[in-house]
């Protein structure tokens, strides 16, 4: 009965996280590799997963931003800090820019150690940018 619960339990979360379509969810290894993320990454961003899975989270900034290091400097941010935040331009699929608020949060194994990230990114609006 416990187990069932537990199964139920882990199901519900995997549906919300999954159907969450304003917030791009994506969950990165500790190197900034895309393992995994959401509905609301497609409709942002404008990737299938087959087409993103397995690469570098780098994608989603402009060159000068690759080029400059901040993605790598966001996930070091975090590592220091739990957690990083930036907005800034971010480039969909199709070669569009958008602006984007994300935050970075450090995922830690039992003994604190970090093992992956969450990256959020929303979408903003021209009202909302500063």
């Amino acid at each position: 009965m416990v187990i069932e619960a537990k199964d139920k339990l882990e199901q519900l979360h995997k549906r919300m996280i999954e159907e969450v379509q304003d917030y791009a969810i994506i969950l990165l290894d500790v190197d900034g590799t895309i393992l995994t993320w959401n509905a609301g990454v497609e409709k942002i961003k404008g990737y299938k997963p087959n087409e993103i899975i397995g690469q570098n989270f780098n994608i989603f900034y402009l060159p000068q931003d690759r080029q400059a290091k901040l993605p790598q400097s966001l996930l070091d941010l975090a590592v220091r800090e739990g957690r990083a935040r930036h907005i800034g331009r971010r480039v969909r699929r199709d070669g569009t820019i958008f602006w984007g608020s994300i935050l970075i949060t450090a995922i830690h194994d039992e003994a604190g150690n970090v093992i992956g990230f969450t990256k959020l990114t929303r979408e903003l609006r021209d009202n909302e940018i500063d």
